[in-house]
């Protein structure tokens, strides 16, 4: 008897027909700010506890701006939203590093100084992210070109907005997913969609560890909330959950030592700390028994499912740290991936043996402890199942 622990990323709730790609959202908040309410909107709002939301907050959020400003070279995915916060994170470093340098750019009287300097970054200082070191600039401009303050205490108060642009963005988030979630449940009454995961008996008692910030194995899978984990926070509008918003909304997680403090507060795991989200998917890994055919106590195999996520190294800390708990325990085990198509079949290999390393992947998958499947092919979940 095998114990079933699901990963599962935001492709999970796509393939049940749920609008939560960053797409769905932004044009949710171009809506919002063009005073073109979508339907069924205010009243979901008219329902909600404490909610004070007013929209104008929102309209000069510089992270909304630049990711619809480069909207069309970011792609389809999370991840890629997440990669552009990381790249303008990364961007105020170098230009707080270099600000004496940078002065005559950022506090030049010509109009377009900065815009029409990109190969100074690209050949000076050999920055292929010159356009999000542009943008960051640029802000800087727009405040305080003629401010009487030290450019240090400038500087903090642009890091101050950023980060505060970054909660804005996991509060909007968090509206647009609750108001989501009243339209699928309330008003149109969502259902299962077919997927590999009806290959998996009695799926309402497996574990799940999810990064989504949604109930929906919850309401469509029947999963008792006891039995998930949300690795990044869920959404809880009326705070029952937590007294805070729990989403956590960053970038990829670097070693202390390696990063500048200026950007520990994007990093998941920072926040993951603040928001305390917690660690208790670890218990889903732990040795449990049962009684076998010949009356004596048997280790539980286990298959661990992930449906839905690219295992993008953003979220690389709590991958290896699952694979460390299946290596150091005693049972059978088995990591399943699926696949949209090809392309993320290939993507999710790369992305693994970033994570893992070339000779780790060579050893599991040889010893058939990783295996692939596609992600409408129940028959083929089926078979490399553990049983």
């Amino acid at each position: 008897m095998a114990d079933n622990i699901l990963i599962l990323g935001n492709g999970f709730d796509l393939a049940m027909k749920r609008k939560t790609s960053y797409t769905d959202f932004l044009n949710f908040f171009d809506s919002l700010v063009n005073e073109n309410k979508p339907d069924g909107f205010d009243e979901w709002y008219h329902f909600q506890k404490d909610t004070n939301f007013d929209i104008s907050e929102y309209k000069d959020n510089n992270i909304l701006r630049y990711i619809h400003e480069n909207k069309k070279q970011l792609g389809d995915n999370w991840s890629s939203i997440e990669l552009a916060i990381t790249e303008l994170a990364e961007a105020f470093y170098f230009v707080k590093e270099n600000i004496t340098k940078l002065s005559g750019y950022i506090f030049s009287k010509q109009e377009g100084s900065i815009a029409r300097n990109h190969f100074f970054f690209e050949r000076l200082y050999g920055k292929d992210n010159y356009q999000e070191i542009e943008f960051i600039m640029k802000i800087i401009s727009d405040r305080y070109f003629d401010s009487p303050l030290k450019k240090s205490l400038i500087l903090e108060k642009v890091n101050t907005l950023l980060i505060k642009d970054l909660e804005q963005v996991t509060e909007l988030l968090e509206i647009y997913l609750s108001f989501q979630e009243y339209l699928d449940f309330e008003v149109n009454h969502l259902t299962t969609s077919d997927t590999a995961l009806a290959a998996i008996k009695n799926i309402e008692i497996s574990k799940v560890i999810t990064f989504n910030y949604t109930d929906t194995p919850v309401k469509l899978f029947n999963i008792p909330k006891e039995q998930l984990h949300y690795i990044h926070g869920k959404i809880d509008m009326k705070r029952q959950f937590s007294k805070i918003n729990t989403m956590v909304f960053g970038i990829e997680d670097k070693e202390i030592g390696k990063i500048n403090s200026d950007l520990i507060p994007y990093q998941k795991y920072y926040q993951r700390i603040v928001k305390e989200t917690g660690s208790a998917f670890k218990n889903f890994f732990k040795v449990r028994n049962h009684i076998g055919n010949h009356g004596f106590s048997v280790k539980n195999r286990k298959n661990i499912i992930i449906f839905g996520h690219s295992v993008d190294p953003l979220d690389k800390e709590i991958f290896q740290e699952c694979f460390n708990l299946t290596d150091k325990n005693v049972y059978g085990y088995k990591y399943i991936f699926t696949y949209y198509d090809e392309k993320i079949k290939r993507s999710i290999i790369k992305n693994l043996t970033i994570i893992l390393g070339k000779d780790k992947m060579i050893e599991l998958t040889g010893e058939r402890k990783i295996a692939f499947i596609h992600s409408l092919d129940s028959n083929g979940l089926a078979k490399e199942m553990l049983d």
